[in-house]
């Protein structure tokens, strides 16, 4: 495949796709919460590898560094690239505290799409490629919440919700803003105590 192709993936990749979810098992690779960030990383390696090799992705693990993130909130992985080219793979410690082994099986299959279609096509976005390989994979495309956030911006018309962690300008002066997705007002609520719109 060459940057920029838009092809599907071939024969040999969809055989893989298709019989690669029935011969791995991330139970078999499971470790716990007691685990070293040593042992979970190696976990993670060697589930990491069975997976390249039964869907014959483009990535190669023993090459990549592979790190743990304490103090990662809004993400459960993460790959670091330079020039298309992906380096290390980052791996959130609360998310797996919180969610558990299967979840970051999950995180682990999610990127190492990344890192396949980084080698195949310089492409690190979530676009339709990442998305096709994330159904096949069993994995998905977004991360859900795990750790509370200080606040949420919630819109009073249509509901919309947006998590924050930290106080940005949008936090800061919510009431100069509008809603992306109806054009209503803004405002804020603490992250514990969220209130649904139109609820005051």
């Amino acid at each position: 495949m060459t940057p920029g192709d838009d092809a599907a993936p071939d024969a040999t990749e969809r055989a893989a796709a298709d019989d690669g979810d029935s011969r791995i098992d991330p139970a078999y690779y499971a470790v716990d919460t007691d685990a070293s960030e040593a042992e979970f990383l190696a976990a993670c390696k060697l589930y990491a590898r069975e997976v390249v090799d039964a869907f014959g992705l483009s990535a190669d693990v023993g090459r990549l560094d592979w790190q743990v993130s304490r103090r990662a909130k809004r993400r459960a992985g993460q790959v670091r690239y330079r020039d298309d080219e992906p380096e290390v793979v980052v791996l959130t410690w609360g998310y797996f505290e919180r969610r558990g082994w299967a979840a970051m099986a999950s995180t682990v299959r999610h990127e190492l799409v990344h890192v396949h279609l980084l080698n195949e096509y310089g492409d690190g976005s979530h676009g339709e490629r990442f998305e096709r390989w994330a159904e096949r994979l069993d994995t998905c495309v977004s991360c859900e919440l795990f750790t509370t956030p200080e606040w949420w911006v919630v819109c009073v018309d249509c509901d919309a919700a947006l998590a924050r962690y930290r106080e940005s300008k949008l936090v800061r002066r919510v009431d100069e803003y509008r809603c992306g997705e109806c054009g209503g007002d803004l405002r804020l609520a603490d992250g514990d105590t969220r209130v649904e719109a139109g609820d005051e």
